[in-house]
């Protein structure tokens, strides 16, 4: 590979890396995300994973992909680049459409930022909050901070996610004040 080639393919890697969204928190490594991917269970399971840190301290977020009869449940959005979303849709076309994204905590700031893109990212699917959630200065509603109305529901309220097949638990609420 020529120095030329290796430059125009780092900068398509890195144009594949950008997330315009991160000043809304605004962590290492800024606007650049590199999505590891990695099966973890054959066929069934599969984890993505991007760093964030302060200063020197740089560890991994984790969404979890599973595989449903309904196609693919997203647990734990992170932000979805464009390699991330290139990744996705090799799984999409191999066990079906993004049924459901779940976003089972309300204080994982790392994964709350990233519902709103993925959620339009994939237009037909369900969207599952836990209880409690909250913004900062201000409580906004839930479409204000990006969650389309008509698909977003409250985990336990309006029911689970899959019933059938999963079994779902509460571990709270836990008041973070």
């Amino acid at each position: 590979m020529t120095l030329d080639q290796s430059k125009k393919s780092y900068l398509k890697q890195s144009d594949d890396r950008n997330w315009s969204w991160w000043p809304l928190f605004p962590l290492y490594p800024y606007g650049r995300k590199k999505t590891l991917f990695k099966e973890l269970i054959a066929n069934q399971i599969w984890s993505f994973e991007q760093l964030q840190g302060i200063y020197y301290v740089a560890v991994p977020i984790r969404m979890t992909v599973i595989k449903t009869s309904t196609g693919l449940m997203l647990i734990n959005p992170v932000p979805p680049t464009k390699e991330l979303l290139e990744k996705l849709s090799q799984l999409v076309n191999s066990y079906g459409p993004v049924s459901d994204i779940v976003l089972p905590t309300a204080s994982g700031l790392e994964h709350k930022i990233a519902l709103p893109a993925l959620s339009r990212a994939f237009p037909n699917s369900k969207i599952w909050i836990c209880p409690g959630q909250w913004s900062f200065p201000f409580d906004l509603p839930l479409q204000w901070l990006g969650l389309p109305k008509k698909r977003t529901k409250i985990l336990f309220d309006d029911g689970v996610p899959l019933k059938e097949e999963f079994n779902w638990n509460s571990l709270g609420p836990i008041d973070i004040g």
